[in-house]
């Protein structure tokens, strides 16, 4: 069986979307089948050429991504719209998806969840279910062991993946989980938001970007 791994990071091998698929390429490769992995990353010119031609090539694609504004990276909105020639060709691979974000609620990547699974019925091509998981901003800095639980939950459903075909609804439904906090914890996170120690990584982040001094714009507000 051939596989595509097309990591949608502008981070690339240094992300996060990195490491969560290679947790379940493992998963993939532990199985009894005989499995060809190829590798992509599209945030250089010559790996998103090179992931378009092994798109064509490949039995199963498994496109991972972070979640940006409730959608995806430009690089990866290029990347899809580059299909546009293969859309309703009669074998398409099948397809796969992660998508991962900093929100710790899964709700917030339902949306883009749902374009995912209308993109591969428009490709004609198989829908084998998108892995959605929040809360993984960290992931890239914490040991392992603090990672433990979610990266075997990711290395069963690669498992799966190999073995049946899909990605096992339950094992994705039980990994996605917080989908909401209750309501009434809001409150909390407010106070807690307030906190000025809370911020140091975000404030970072935004400093490295030259973003600092536009973190309260407000570019949707009519």
């Amino acid at each position: 069986m051939r596989y595509c791994v097309i990591n949608g990071s502008p981070r690339g091998k240094s992300g996060n979307t990195e490491i969560l698929l290679r947790m379940v390429m493992d998963g993939i490769e532990s199985t009894d089948n005989a499995v060809e992995i190829t590798e992509c990353h599209l945030n250089t010119e010559k790996e998103r050429q090179f992931s378009r031609e092994a798109f064509g090539k490949a039995e199963v694609v498994l496109l991972g991504f972070p979640l940006y504004t409730d959608a995806m990276p430009g690089l990866v909105k290029e990347f899809i719209e580059s299909l546009q020639p293969d859309v309703g060709r009669d074998n398409n691979p099948k397809m796969a998806f992660l998508v991962q974000s900093g929100f710790p609620e899964a709700h917030h990547s339902r949306f883009v969840e749902r374009y995912l699974e209308k993109l591969a019925r428009r490709l004609n091509a198989p829908y084998a279910g998108t892995i959605v998981k929040g809360g993984c901003e960290g992931v890239r800095l914490m040991p392992e062991e603090m990672n433990r639980k979610l990266f075997e939950g990711l290395r069963e459903l690669g498992t799966d993946l190999a073995r049946e075909g899909v990605f096992n609804p339950e094992r994705l439904t039980r990994l996605a989980k917080p989908e909401r906090f209750p309501r009434f914890l809001t409150p909390l996170f407010w106070l807690i938001l307030k906190i000025p120690a809370t911020q140091i990584y975000w404030n970072g982040l935004l400093k490295n970007n030259n973003a600092y001094q536009d973190r309260f714009a407000r570019p949707f507000e009519r």
